[in-house]
């Protein structure tokens, strides 16, 4: 029989796993992390910059981590998301840049993928400015909203198809626009190989349960998008141990290097990005912490339940609110919140949301009272 796992014990392992872990370097932490999602909203600051501030990285270092560095750190790829993983990586993505391949056979794209090579090798570094037409069709009606994927141009197609092939690569930004170099040029040479499939799906799994500390087989799968059963399959040939915690159902697991006893929870109240992995997986968190809040970025206004741009709140071990806020004309905007006060005193609330001010120098003006918290 697996060993019993209280829901308690299960909250202070997965904070632990991803909230505790001190560090002052972007690499660290990214390598830690495994990935970082990335997303063009800048509501407060980018979702990138908000997962590392999170983790206690300084300011300037969160904002500075997609700058071109004497060393590259990191590569742009599909993880759970679009994400930032560190170039160490590189090898035990093979399988996924494999299955891209396979799956892109047509050669619609021919011409523009060579102009793209051949722009690449004579300038060694480009952006989608370099494109004789750009990245985008322009003037095609008001639903060209200038980010759509059935308005970008052939060079832009072939540029993003080349990356998913490993054949091009992006290590820095300049502003938020991709630099792409040949991979050959931009991953360092001790990391330009491809590991075999299972040994990419050993990497993957692994790093997703030591940053869940634990969780279902699903859990982890979700972590880097990959199917249940290759997962399943995986942690059985890894031989990771099964718990059953409190309410949860299906397969669980542990990570082996889990300490079971004095792991402490968030040591200060912290406000995370809904693009962070502590709440990727919505069945997770509502498991954890009884709350599935969903994304409502995309929601019409009129139809949303809660905000624009949610940040939940972490106390301890404990989840007991979220914010919405906006970031404008130096001020950071609390346009609404929810709370619960028999989880935390306001003054976790309130710390939290000070903190993110600090990460935008910004004074905090309150729009809105708090509400409680409805599960």
């Amino acid at each position: 029989m697996p060993e019993s796992l209280r829901l308690a014990d299960a909250r202070r392992i997965a904070i632990a796993a991803q909230l505790r872990p001190k560090a002052t370097r972007f690499k660290t932490v990214l390598e830690r992390l495994g990935c970082i999602q990335l997303d063009t909203i800048s509501a407060v600051r980018r979702a990138h910059e908000l997962t590392l501030l999170a983790r206690n990285l300084d300011v300037d270092e969160a904002v500075r981590s997609l700058e071109r560095r004497r060393s590259p750190v990191a590569f742009e790829y599909w993880a759970h998301a679009m994400s930032l993983l560190p170039v160490s990586a590189w090898p035990y993505l093979a399988r996924r840049r494999r299955n891209w391949r396979e799956r892109y056979q047509d050669d619609s794209l021919a011409v523009a993928e060579a102009e793209v090579l051949a722009l690449l090798r004579d300038r060694g570094a480009i952006t989608v400015s370099d494109f004789p037409s750009g990245a985008m069709h322009r003037g095609q009606g008001v639903s060209n909203m200038g980010d759509s994927w059935n308005f970008r141009t052939d060079h832009k197609h072939a540029v993003e198809r080349l990356l998913w092939f490993g054949e091009v690569a992006c290590t820095h930004r300049i502003g938020f626009k991709r630099v792409y170099q040949l991979a050959e040029r931009a991953i360092p040479a001790e990391h330009l190989w491809d590991a075999d499939d299972e040994a990419c799906l050993r990497y993957m799994v692994s790093t997703a349960l030591r940053n869940l500390g634990v969780g279902t087989s699903k859990d982890i799968a979700d972590y880097f998008r990959l199917k249940i059963a290759d997962t399943e399959r995986v942690l059985n040939d890894l031989e990771v141990e099964q718990v059953a915690v409190e309410g949860w159902r299906g397969r669980t697991w542990i990570d082996p290097q889990v300490r079971r006893t004095r792991l402490p929870g968030a040591e200060r109240a912290v406000a995370v990005s809904m693009f962070d992995q502590l709440v990727w997986l919505r069945e997770r968190m509502e498991r954890l912490w009884g709350h599935g809040w969903k994304i409502e970025i995309y929601v019409p206004e009129p139809q949303r339940t809660f905000g624009y741009y949610c940040l939940p709140i972490f106390a301890g071990d404990d989840l007991p609110g979220r914010v919405a806020l906006r970031r404008s004309n130096g001020e950071l905007m609390v346009e609404a919140v929810q709370w619960d006060d028999a989880r935390a005193d306001r003054e976790h609330l309130h710390a939290a949301v000070d903190r993110v001010a600090s990460w935008v120098n910004a004074e905090v003006r309150w729009k809105a009272e708090v509400q409680p918290l409805a599960l």
